[in-house]
């Protein structure tokens, strides 16, 4: 018996909230975990993978307009989605109606389509969802900030947990942790605990008690606030997380005595990780700085994590609805002439980065060095084409632009390096290959973060130039160190670090360890199938590798 309760509404009251706490409990708590001690093996790459991305991916969200339509859409969808459902319809018709921006959080915490589908949408990185949602996390993030907790508070939250995730935990004491959703904590412990002490727990499943200490003073990136005044339930002390909150896990214990495991966590400022210059690099480069941004912005980062559907998606959108003489015109051809580059369609890339630049030279042609920026992208498709010569010829072009603008040292010159770099490899030139790969690093080490997934190129490449001279040590090195680089900058289904773990494959093959050989095509062939689609000449490749390999070991 959980309670005696005399009057009706009362008892309906408190069933609500049961049913929410019974909802919350079976709903999985999706976090990211940032190993400072990162290596490249395959749990470390899952953990760090995802943190920046999906810190860059909310940032980008919270920083766009949305629109009229937006809302249409949304509830057109949530329609859809619950349309055998009259009780949750009658819910979306009276959001559609009745929704105000003031009212977000009383929206967000009632317990309705909502908050299953957008924390939904959160967990599983549902892009063309959170789009839509947009507006919403925007005006919780705004209400958020606006109901500030204003004094260090400690807070507490009940989830159950595998042992697996439990374990994970458990080996990352003082690392980060993000977490994926909005995170619902109590003021109150025994709040926290309620569900924990009517409710049987499953074999597999381990109680678990979040702790955790949050000091407004010292950490001003994300907001919480004590909602309890602007929630569905005003009853429950709820103190609320802005999704993309990070903490430092502190300590992990089981207290004995209340049968449950102890995770004792701390609000981290974004400053306390060594993410923060990569992840400020990337929304430089790819979220629209700190201005407002746009769904340009928005296709940039979902290519940057390798989704490139979803990308193409968007860029589609926009070039069926932006005028070719808009001002961002040439930066959408530039976007689209990158995805289909990744996609290795190197003739649509060509006549995109051909479309960019017919652009760019005729309405703001002493952009030297954007200019010269777009033949070298072209030089570099040429380059992937076996066109050497007329690769040569863009790079050349390129060189002449930077130099009417002075900027030899420019950041895109390190690309131009790594081009010419390419091509000596591949005419077996490797004394100047080498020379230009280290001359492209150079430059990226003057303007880039240690950890930025561009730096993996070039010690990539002079893995190659060292695979090639037999110098099979110094080629192992620098291909690990280029892993551990892509592990810490990109989403692990990323073709990129794939394309990595197959370089080690080679090496090791080179090396007649065939079994090693073998076992890092077979990681890379799974990392491919995740993002690829099976005609995708990645995939088509590693499989004829893994075929080289166990013939050879028959």
């Amino acid at each position: 018996i959980k309670g005696v309760i005399v009057k009706v509404d009362d008892l309906i009251d408190q069933i609500k909230v049961d049913q929410k706490d019974r909802g919350k409990q079976e709903e999985p708590l999706s976090m990211n975990i940032y190993n400072v001690r990162g290596n490249a093996d395959k749990s470390t790459t899952e953990l760090n993978g995802h943190f920046i991305h999906s810190l860059l991916l909310i940032d980008v969200l919270i920083r766009m307009k949305s629109t009229d339509t937006d809302k249409k859409k949304l509830i057109q969808v949530c329609k859809d989605e619950y349309t055998d459902n009259d009780h949750q319809l009658e819910i979306v018709s009276e959001f559609e109606r009745h929704y105000q921006s003031k009212k977000a959080i009383w929206w967000y915490t009632r317990d309705a389509f909502l908050y299953s589908m957008l924390n939904k949408a959160l967990r599983v990185q549902n892009t063309e969802l959170l789009l839509l949602f947009r507006f919403v996390i925007h005006d919780i993030y705004e209400r958020l900030k606006k109901y500030q907790c204003q004094r260090p508070i400690q807070v507490y939250r009940y989830q159950p947990m595998s042992t697996d995730e439990l374990n994970a935990l458990r080996q990352s004491i003082g690392q980060f942790i993000s977490i994926n959703s909005f995170f619902s904590t109590s003021a109150d412990r025994d709040v926290a605990l309620r569900f924990l002490k009517h409710s049987a727990i499953s074999n597999d499943l381990h109680p678990i008690l979040f702790i955790i200490d949050a000091d407004p003073r010292v950490v001003k990136s994300k907001p919480f606030a004590d909602i309890s005044s602007h929630s569905y339930f005003p009853q429950e002390c709820e103190i609320l997380f802005m999704v993309g909150c990070i903490f430092r896990l502190i300590d992990i214990y089981r207290d004995d005595n209340e049968q449950i495991w102890i995770i004792k966590m701390q609000l981290a400022e974004d400053n306390d990780h060594d993410l923060k210059k990569l992840f400020n690099q990337l929304k430089a480069d790819y979220g629209g700085g700190e201005n407002e941004t746009n769904l340009q912005s928005f296709g940039d980062v979902l290519q940057l994590m390798g989704k490139y559907d979803s990308a193409e998606k968007i860029y589609s959108d926009l070039h069926k609805t932006s005028p070719s003489d808009d001002t961002s015109f040439c930066h959408l051809c530039f976007s689209f002439g990158m995805l289909y580059k990744e996609r290795k369609d190197y003739d649509r890339s060509l006549q995109w980065f051909q479309r960019a630049l017919d652009r760019k030279t005729r309405t703001n042609p002493t952009d030297f060095v954007y200019i010269g920026g777009l033949y070298c992208c072209i030089g570099n498709i040429y380059m992937e084409k076996n066109g050497y010569n007329e690769a040569i010829k863009y790079y050349n072009t390129a060189m002449d632009y930077y130099k009417c603008a002075n900027a030899t040292n420019h950041p895109y010159m390190a690309s131009l390096y790594h081009g010419n770099a390419r091509i000596c490899c591949a005419q077996k030139q490797y004394t100047e290959a080498l020379n230009y790969y280290q001359r492209s690093l150079v430059i990226q080490q003057e303007h880039l973060p240690s950890n930025h997934p561009d730096m993996a190129i070039n010690l990539i490449g002079i893995g190659d130039v060292y695979r090639n001279v037999g110098k099979y040590q110094l080629a192992m090195d620098n291909y690990k160190t280029s892993l551990d680089i892509r592990i810490k900058s990109l989403p692990p289904q990323h073709q990129d670090i794939a394309s990595n773990v197959r370089s080690i494959g080679l090496l090791y093959e080179t090396m007649n360890n065939l079994k090693e050989a073998l076992e890092y095509y077979k990681k890379a062939a799974s990392i491919y199938r995740q993002s690829l689609s099976s005609e995708n000449s990645n995939v088509v490749e590693i499989q004829k590798d893994m075929q080289r390999i166990m013939s050879k070991l028959k």
